[in-house]
């Protein structure tokens, strides 16, 4: 293996490519664009070049490179090494750290130094030089006591320099990323034994160039997002023809040939105004922090299962899904409560703290609202996620709150305990993914005109990208009969509990849509076999911004609550307690 280095014997280019290739030959190159050509001409098999340090950050020049020299599709990245880098202070022998007024090495090193230089040497003279090794070289030639270079200690020593000080880099944990790169034409042997015998991660990196218009660069991002793929740096650099234009250079997990990149880059090539794939690589794992685990691969290029993941002969027995503490689809049912909508502070802690008090188990409220008409009232967003964690924090009880889209799934999940697809999106199969990606507990409404099969592949999307803590709820379908906002369909209740393993409860407020009948279809519920309630509850139902015809009052939804759990009086002396 011939491999492109810049710099000399003991450079750390050559010491992160021996950490892959142990017997190499070096082909020494006095710069980056130097090694460029070396592999490209065909002089060398590969090369390396150092992209990132984790101290000072990118390596400008290599980027640039990146984009000068693999636009035409004859280079690409094969391998990546994370070097640890370690700092000496070389000079003559006989030379002491007193003496020295002049230090040299590469811009790089220097940088990663700055702090030890500015406390041991403040008044020396920092000269710049086109490598950390060549340096070391330079001040043996040189032999003058007053001059000391920045390498590496098997730099020095090769030179016959003396070893002033050690480790000086600003932090013990400095490294330096490399990218090896060849002719597309060649193939390199893996190196994976030497890449400490780990998994074999992949990783691709891009130049994306997207218009300067409003949104393009976060729909080329979004690509990425909504198939879940992790993306694990974004670097801008400018275009030198275009002043106050760019280009991003992206890294991210997975190989081109990854079902969920392929259709990302599908879609980020239609939107960029241009798209490079440098290549996918070898990733370097050890030591190294992985950002995600691989994501299964989608459902949609999946072979059929024998029989669909939602089907109760999966598990005859049937499933539960936990939410902290509590647990759907056992004894004794759980029951959610609390308003439509988060309105204000007041509203969502008075009635956490009454529904605590009263028996429930669990706290529900809408921070997003899907509503018929735009200027009805929406919800209030992300504060109102945040009052929702005020009242988990007064009561103890988690909560469950909808999520509208797929690109707001990361956002909702940072703060709730259990994610709710409503039933204008029991159908929105991006964000049925999206919440199967996200490791949260999903409430699953039916749609108020979907069938029970509809319902039921609906969650199949969930559980077929990751997720098996699905919960169905049961909120009413569209009928003829209008004396009630719907019809509470108990026949699905227990028809679901014959077809699938997953927990169901019901929702009789939506169902009903009169607060009267509440009470009498939720006790109708639990009978059907429903494993748990959600109700909407609200101090005041007469002035509730969404849905107060169909919210309980305190005092109802607390007999509602002794009836639901006999032992209410137990729970609530103890919520009580809490409160106190």
């Amino acid at each position: 293996m011939r491999i492109a280095i810049q710099g000399t014997h003991g450079a750390f280019s050559e010491m992160a490519a021996r950490r892959r290739w142990p017997e190499l030959e070096p082909v020494f190159c006095h710069d980056f664009r130097a090694v460029v050509a070396a592999v490209h001409d065909g002089h060398a098999d590969a090369g390396i070049l150092p992209l990132e340090n984790s101290l000072i950050g990118s390596v400008t020049q290599t980027y640039d490179l990146l984009h000068e020299a693999f636009e035409d599709g004859v280079l690409h990245l094969t391998h990546e090494v994370l070097l640890p880098v370690q700092l000496a202070l070389h000079a003559v022998p006989g030379a002491t750290l007193a003496g020295i007024r002049k230090v040299m090495s590469h811009p790089v090193a220097l940088g990663q130094c700055r702090d030890w230089l500015e406390k041991h040497l403040p008044g020396a003279e920092l000269i710049t030089e086109w490598d950390t090794a060549g340096s070391a070289e330079l001040a043996a030639r040189l032999g003058d006591p007053t001059v000391a270079a920045i390498a590496s200690v098997p730099a020095g020593e090769r030179h016959g320099l003396a070893t002033l000080a050690t480790r000086i880099e600003d932090d013990a944990t400095n490294q330096t990323r490399f990218l090896v790169f060849a002719r597309a034409d060649a193939e390199l042997p893996s190196a994976r034994a030497a890449n400490g015998g780990g998994p074999l991660i992949h990783k691709t990196s891009l130049i994306i160039t997207v218009d300067h218009t409003p949104g393009s660069l976060a729909s080329c991002l979004q690509a990425f997002a909504a198939r879940g793929v992790n993306l694990t740096a974004l670097q801008s650099r400018p275009e030198r023809s275009s002043p106050w234009t760019y280009r991003f250079y992206v890294d991210i997990e997975g190989a081109r040939t990854d079902h969920r990149l392929v259709e990302a880059l599908d879609t980020v090539e239609a939107l960029a105004a241009n798209l490079i794939v440098l290549g996918s690589y070898e990733a370097w794992t050890e030591g190294a922090v992985l950002w995600s685990t691989p994501r299964p691969v989608p459902p949609h290029y999946r072979k059929k299962p024998d029989m669909p993941l939602f089907d109760r002969r999966q598990y005859p027995d049937g499933t539960t899904v936990q939410v902290g503490s509590l647990v759907f689809g056992a004894k004794p049912p759980v029951l959610i409560a609390g308003p439509c909508s988060v309105e204000d502070e007041e509203q969502i802690i008075t009635t956490a703290v009454a529904v605590a008090q009263a028996g429930a188990d669990m706290l529900r409220g809408g921070a997003f609202k899907p509503r018929t008409s735009p200027y009805d009232f929406q919800g209030l967003g992300v504060h109102g996620l945040r009052l929702l964690q005020e009242a988990r924090e007064r009561t103890g009880l988690p909560f469950v709150t909808e999520v509208m889209s797929w690109e707001e799934v990361p956002l909702v999940a940072k703060f709730s305990d259990m994610l709710q697809i409503g039933a204008r999106n029991m159908q929105n199969f991006a964000l049925l993914r999206a919440v199967g990606r996200s490791g949260k507990p999903v409430m699953l409404k039916r749609g108020a005109g979907a069938t029970v099969e509809e319902w039921l592949h609906a969650a199949e999307y969930i559980l077929a990208d990751g997720n098996p803590n699905v919960v169905l709820c049961e909120r009413g379908i569209r009928t003829f009969e209008r004396a009630t906002r719907h019809t509470l369909d108990l026949n699905a209740v227990a028809l679901v509990r014959e077809r699938t393993h997953l927990p169901v409860i019901v929702d009789p407020s939506h169902a009903a849509g009169v607060a009267s009948l509440v009470p009498a279809l939720s006790l109708g519920a639990l009978a059907a076999g429903a494993c748990g309630l959600i109700v909407e509850v609200h101090p005041d139902p007469k002035t509730a911004k969404s849905d107060g015809a169909q919210s309980l009052d305190l005092p109802t939804f607390a007999e509602l609550a002794r009836q639901v759990h006999p032992d209410r009086s137990a729970r609530a002396r103890a919520a009580e307690a809490w409160f106190a």
